[in-house]
């Protein structure tokens, strides 16, 4: 590597050692063992990158203070080792700070002390002032400004031969352009420079790209590839603890929306205890933002009152892509209370922080909130028009949130505030079980399913009344009746599964433990069929006049199948329709019997059926010639 300029070259120059190798491969810990841990003096080659190292590590007071004694022990230095050395130790410390959200202390390591560097004859150290300047710009919200930086990063590196450096400015020019919603340019330059990492075998840091793209992915596209992509990266060994935060964060708020309530919060949980290690305020807020839309789905936006504050607290203003998502909490509730005015106050502060920063979240946020934004705020953005219909409670959405698998925001959708229930929605065919964010979508349910289930939620349904509203039989007898009540309750809970218990048993018969409520009006035609065909459900006619003949035993001459078909079609004569209950009363038969014989005159095309469940009739085909050959 040949720095241009007229500096001389170090013997052991800077960016060269065995060190610096392990560094730019992300062997972070076992630099720190071998150097720092192990208590030994480190060598000058190496100490900027020992340095990065602890920093990486979440270890920013070692760094520190490295950095600090080896300055205080050569204060003036000017030559092109210390130079560099200088020059890449601050830009670790200051991107240590500009992840932590301690803007000052970054503005002072990334700006203040590097800008003299800026015209340094050394494309080597002038790539880390630029790269440092673009970081300070990146986390401040001035998106344009942090991508031209990092572009001249990108020019010094290649004057300088330095691939890492290289590598990190594209990945920055990629970020800066995807915060301000160019999606797609953004994840090229992504790309380029996870394929300029894996090229020269910086694994860690191609697998930190990896991560972002998946991130951002997951913000842009309501897609379960995207969920799916993001879970794959989170079983694999992250190098640091940002990357690994920013995986469960975003892990957790698309498992929300997907109705994985619990999944979302153990992801929360892990990110959190990684925060607290880091004792950093950005991880904190991270955490914050992402405990947020969990909790709104699984408690309401009321419930995120108290976590709306404390990330208020913690969030530095110039932060514009965490405040922007914080706006939209705070104009939520404001929705929630009835108070307009707030709401307005913060769609204008949302307006103006779009104004000065261009941020995807502010426009986003908008775009929910303002009616008078467009639904879908970039071209490639599909996330903002569902999220869009959830907050004005747009029930035709339905069906595409259902489509995108958003199962979680089904309920605020439909205006519930989150709990236990079961929702019937006949117009997209489905069954919606929630419980606090938990929330299973079970579509076509047998058409036996909403009935009964009415029935259940409206009080203790007896045995009695599920046999007469479900069948409508007139009488019920436990031993003819309670095995398909049973059998129909089995199935019930199977459908419910993993909520098969919410159908629980009382003394008389079956009740629903929790509200069962209906999306629109349901009106059960005659085409609707229930469990059995009308006669499957034994019934005794208990009432027949006294003097009238028994009932043929079915096994007997009379009950021979050619005889009671012929019977039957005998009663058909004529084309008039009949029910199985008619024929049955007519012929002094019991459904079940008749049924048999209908179904045998069908398949052999001398009957004909129409209707359902209860508006089942049966007539004959054959002529009243045959049917006097079959007599």
């Amino acid at each position: 590597m040949s720095p241009s300029g007229t500096d001389p070259i170090p013997t052991t120059e800077v960016g060269q050692t065995p060190i610096a190798s392990q560094f730019y491969a992300g062997r972070y810990t076992e630099i720190v063992a071998s150097t720092f841990d192990a208590g030994g003096p480190i060598a000058d080659p190496d100490l900027a990158f020992v340095v990065g190292a602890l920093t990486f590590l979440d270890r920013v007071d070692d760094a520190q203070m490295v950095l600090s004694t080896w300055s205080e022990a050569a204060p003036a230095a000017r030559d092109p080792a210390s130079r560099r050395t200088r020059a890449a130790g601050r830009f670790f410390l200051g991107l240590a700070a500009a992840r932590a959200g301690y803007f000052e202390r970054a503005h002072t390591l990334l700006v203040r002390q590097a800008m003299a560097d800026r015209h340094a004859p050394d494309a080597w150290v002038r790539g880390f002032v630029f790269q440092g300047l673009a970081c300070q710009r990146y986390f401040t919200g001035s998106y344009a400004r942090a991508a031209g930086h990092a572009l001249r990063a990108v020019q010094a590196a290649h004057a300088a031969g330095f691939v890492y450096l290289n590598m990190l400015a594209t990945d920055l020019r990629g970020h800066a352009l995807v915060q301000m919603g160019h999606l797609q340019r953004g994840i090229a330059l992504l790309e380029q420079a996870n394929q300029q990492a894996r090229r020269v075998g910086l694994s860690n840091n191609a697998f930190a790209v990896d991560t972002s793209i998946a991130s951002y992915v997951a913000r842009f596209v309501p897609d379960q590839r995207a969920l799916t992509r993001v879970e794959e990266l989170l079983r694999r060994r992250s190098h640091d603890s940002y990357t690994r935060r920013a995986l469960l964060t975003e892990a957790a708020v698309q498992r929300a929306l997907r109705g994985r309530g619990r999944d979302a919060a153990q992801a929360l949980d892990d990110a959190d205890r990684d925060a607290l290690r880091g004792d950093t305020r950005r991880g904190k807020v991270t955490s914050l933002l992402a405990r947020l839309w969990v909790t709104r789905f699984a408690d309401g936006i009321g419930a995120c009152r108290d976590l709306v504050a404390q990330a208020h607290a913690l969030i530095e203003p110039r932060d514009v892509g965490f405040r922007a998502e914080l706006l939209a909490f705070v104009a939520l509730l404001a929705r929630a209370d009835g108070d307009d005015a707030a709401e307005q106050v913060v769609v204008a502060e949302l307006r103006e922080l779009w104004r000065r920063s261009q941020h995807f979240a502010a426009k986003s946020a908008l775009g929910q909130l303002d009616p008078g934004e467009r639904g879908a705020v970039f071209d490639e953005d599909g996330l903002t028009p569902l999220l869009r219909a959830v907050a004005q409670r747009d029930g035709s959405a339905l069906a595409r949130i259902v489509a995108v698998g958003w199962y979680g925001v089904i309920p605020e959708l439909l205006g519930l505030t989150p709990g236990r229930r079961i929702v019937l929605v006949p117009g997209e065919d489905l069954v919606v079980l929630e419980d606090h964010g938990e929330v299973v979508v079970r579509p076509r349910p047998p058409r036996w399913c909403p009935p009964l289930l009415r029935l259940l939620a409206s009080g203790e349904a007896s045995k009695a009344r599920i046999v007469a509203e479900l069948w409508g039989l007139r009488s019920y007898h436990p031993e003819l009746h309670d095995p398909p009540v049973r059998t129909t309750i089995h199935r019930l809970r199977t459908f419910l599964a993993p909520h098969g218990d919410w159908v629980e048993v009382h003394a008389d018969g079956y009740r629903t433990t929790v509200p069962v409520h209906l999306l629109g009006r349901v009106d059960p035609g005659p085409t609707t069929p229930s469990l059995w065909e009308e006669g499957e459900v034994p019934a005794l006619d208990l009432h027949q006049p006294a003097g009238a003949p028994a009932r043929p035993d079915e096994d007997g001459p009379l009950g021979a199948p050619d005889r009671v078909a012929a019977q039957v079609l005998g009663r058909l004569a004529g084309g008039r329709p009949a029910s199985v209950p008619d024929l049955a009363r007519a012929l002094g038969l019991s459904p079940s019997t008749v049924l048999r014989a209908l179904r045998g005159l069908v398949a052999h095309g001398e009957a004909e059926r129409t209707g359902f469940a209860r508006a089942t009739r049966y007539r004959a085909l054959a002529s009243d010639d045959e049917i006097k050959d079959i007599r």
